[in-house]
């Protein structure tokens, strides 16, 4: 691959930046990484005839964002095209007190400046193209589930329950998606359910040192570190640990870091020696974050425990909910590694890392003989393995999943788990 990793290296050590143009060739199509496909009416088959529809979970990514991954110089990178979220008003208010438009203030002379980009965009901020993505998104479900097979009858919290993490985006994104499928859902309060952050499950973002130590160890393992001299080359390998702090991987760290730059028509960047990450360069680095994901969360030998430990509180509370449905459709808002840890654990594989909007879709029918069946779909497709299971043999996969004493488990290794796992697991 040439000079992409030491172009990008160049400039996150702090090189002087210019831009490159952000016309892309026909061939390469981003626009399904940039908004996954997901369940719509067009190509939506109920499993088959004579059956009853009880029970509707579906857990999402959320749609585009500003990045999360900032460098240093930031702002020279974005000269000329500002991070403008402009188009979307966000609040933030308590009960009776004055209704508050969040307005993000990046002055041109604070002494930091260089630090963020120009224009008024917080790191990770919804944009205005993420918040038309997720209404689209909910119009496609409120298409299907009640238009077609009306089993949804009403945007109403009676039917519809909502759980988000604490990241403001997957709120917004939650807003988009109920206005999307039902306009007049705008003027109405509605409970979105989130934990703290020191024991969120479905970020997740409780503290596992075991955890993080598997993945280190992951990281570490020769088997990987030849595989990216194979495909990359030695001298243009990564480095082992990303060259910011705090973020866990390194393929993921760069994909990310043009992920939120493509998919919202910015640039990407050249470095000094007018050295530029190309068109070619950014679509390889997605295939990479691919081949990092399916490694650490799939062949690893660390995978399964690894995923386990980091998303097994949430395979319980999701096997307890879906036994016993109390609403119609429950709704999860959520990240990639939300996503990536779902599919491992219901053994989607090859793995492949969870576009903007991508969308586990989980449906409980029952046939005639009164037995109930689970089927699964992934960004609107069938997943054949999941495709009329037993509801208890899919509850079983589920809690199959979460390790015994699992509080303990995670403390059993000595070392920090605040930071990394933090930070990487909400993206």
């Amino acid at each position: 691959m040439p000079a992409f990793p030491a172009i990008l290296t160049s400039f996150l050590l702090g090189a002087q930046l210019s831009l490159a143009s952000p016309t892309f060739p026909k061939h390469w199509d981003f626009s399904s990484y940039c908004n996954a496909p997901h369940v719509n009416v067009s190509h939506y088959e109920p499993p088959e005839k004579g059956v009853e529809l009880l029970h509707l979970s579906v857990m999402m990514r959320h749609h585009k964002r500003a990045p999360v991954v900032l460098v240093p110089k930031e702002r020279e990178i974005n000269i000329g095209v500002p991070w403008d979220c402009s188009g979307i008003e966000q609040f933030t208010y308590g009960g009776r007190g004055g209704r508050l438009t969040n307005s993000v203030t990046i002055p041109a002379g604070h002494p930091f400046r260089e630090q963020i980009w120009a224009g008024n965009c917080e790191e990770g901020q919804l944009t205005a193209g993420g918040f038309h993505d997720s209404k689209t998104h909910g119009k496609d479900l409120w298409d299907v589930y009640h238009a077609h097979l009306g089993f949804l009858q009403a945007v109403q919290p009676s039917e519809i329950s909502v759980r988000t993490t604490y990241v403001d985006r997957t709120k917004y994104v939650t807003s988009g998606v109920l206005a999307g499928m039902d306009p007049s859902s705008a003027k109405r309060k509605w409970p979105a359910h989130a934990q703290p952050q020191r024991e969120n499950s479905l970020g997740p973002t409780y503290k596992c040192p075991r955890a993080d130590s598997l993945l280190s160890a992951a990281q570490a393992a020769p088997v990987w570190q030849d595989r990216l001299d194979t495909v990359l080359g030695t001298e243009n390998s990564p480095p082992s640990s990303p060259p910011t702090p705090n973020y866990q991987c390194a393929v993921l760290f760069y994909q990310d870091l043009l992920t939120a730059r493509v998919c919202n028509d910015h640039p990407l960047p050249c470095n000094a020696a007018g050295g530029c990450v190309s068109e070619e360069d950014a679509a390889e680095i997605f295939e990479l974050g691919n081949l990092e994901g399916d490694y650490l969360w799939h062949r690893a030998e660390t995978a399964t425990e690894y995923n386990q430990l980091t998303f097994g509180v949430l395979f319980s509370e999701l096997a307890d909910a879906l036994e016993a449905p109390k609403h119609k459709l429950a709704l999860y808002v959520a990240h990639d590694t939300s996503i990536v840890r779902l599919a491992a654990g219901l053994e989607i594989f090859p793995l492949r890392w969870p576009r903007l909007g991508s969308e586990i879709v989980i449906e409980i029918w029952r046939d005639r003989k009164n037995r109930r069946f689970v089927r699964v779909l992934y960004d609107g497709e069938t997943v054949e393995s999941l495709k009329w299971t037993p509801l208890y043999d899919f509850l079983g996969v589920l809690r199959n999943q979460v390790p015994d004493h699992i509080f303990e488990r995670c403390a059993s290794v000595s070392g920090k788990a605040e930071g990394p796992q933090e930070l990487f697991a909400l993206q």
